[in-house]
């Protein structure tokens, strides 16, 4: 009898066991993607910061090769953009010191937006976007630049 109830007791832990691993890979797949988007945008971030107010604009962006062209695209189609919202897109720029979002992430998508706030004022965002199971995720990081 004893026997019996610890080879059950083990059949409910092995099936406990393959129930739960699978998920807890998924979930922790997610989490990657989050944390490499967040660094992403961060790095991303710093280095136009690091370039100062005159090198935040779009034609400085494309000319340091931070973006891929200076023209903007529209990302209100996608479920991470606004109606109307546009941004320099840099999904296959990948530079020294800031990855290419294609590279990092599952269908990775990486717009700028650079926003003239007041006279010496520039907001920069950063949006980096990817696809989980056909669900867009994203992340928003936006900071301001001044002219000093």
């Amino acid at each position: 009898m004893e026997a019996m109830f610890s080879a059950f007791l083990a059949l409910v832990c092995a099936l406990i066991f393959t129930a739960t691993v699978p998920f807890a890979n998924f979930t922790r797949g997610k989490a990657d993607n989050l944390n490499a988007a967040t660094s992403l945008a961060q790095k991303t971030s710093e280095s136009i910061r690091g370039g100062g107010y005159a090198n935040s604009s779009a034609q400085r962006l494309a000319d340091d090769g931070k973006v891929q062209s200076s023209t903007a695209v529209s990302i209100s189609g996608f479920s991470f953009g606004t109606a109307g919202e546009t941004a320099l897109e840099f999904t296959t720029v990948d530079a020294a010191n800031v990855d290419s979002p294609a590279a990092v992430l599952p269908n990775g998508r990486g717009y700028i937006k650079s926003e003239q706030v007041s006279a010496d004022l520039r907001r920069v965002t950063v949006i980096i976007a990817w696809q989980e199971k056909s669900v867009w995720k994203s992340v928003r990081l936006a900071t301001l630049i001044a002219n000093l």
